[in-house]
């Protein structure tokens, strides 16, 4: 009687997948907040502004000060009601912009917001670019796509 070796068994067994992470989603047990550097730019005009925000996947649209985007002449394309993470409710523009975020290039929709908000990068942006939040460790990370 003849015995498979050991060796012959592992290799038989495929390794256990990598976990699935969609885009946009956060990762880790920390839900601390974190900071990323990107650049937004008028496709059209090619202005541009490097700026840095906070990344919340709680938030769908990305949120950049209304100033910033009429400084760069991004023209708001229609308005959408908003409701904040306070629960309180607003009416803000919405436009397109191009937006360069871990050396890649992607149009983004965002936020015309008021003075006081931050600039605040939300799911969508982040699945324009297959990637998610590592909370834990303060990153960006490729994500999988589905079709």
């Amino acid at each position: 009687m003849t015995t498979k070796s050991s060796s012959a068994t592992a290799a038989a067994i495929p390794p256990p997948p990598q976990p699935f992470i969609l885009p946009g989603t956060t990762v880790g047990v920390d839900l601390g907040i974190f900071r990323v550097d990107f650049t937004l730019r008028n496709p059209s005009s090619g202005q541009s502004r490097a700026l840095n925000g906070l990344v919340d996947t709680g938030a769908s649209y990305t949120v950049i000060p209304a100033a910033v985007l009429a400084e760069l002449g991004v023209a708001p394309l229609r308005s959408v009601r908003v409701r904040y993470g306070d629960g309180s409710f607003a009416e803000l523009d919405l436009g397109e912009a191009q937006m360069e975020l871990e050396g890649m290039t992607s149009t983004v929709q965002v936020l015309f917001g008021n003075s006081s908000d931050t600039f605040l990068l939300g799911a969508m942006a982040l699945e324009a670019f297959a990637l998610a939040a590592d909370a834990t460790n303060r990153r960006l990370i490729p994500a999988q796509v589905t079709a």
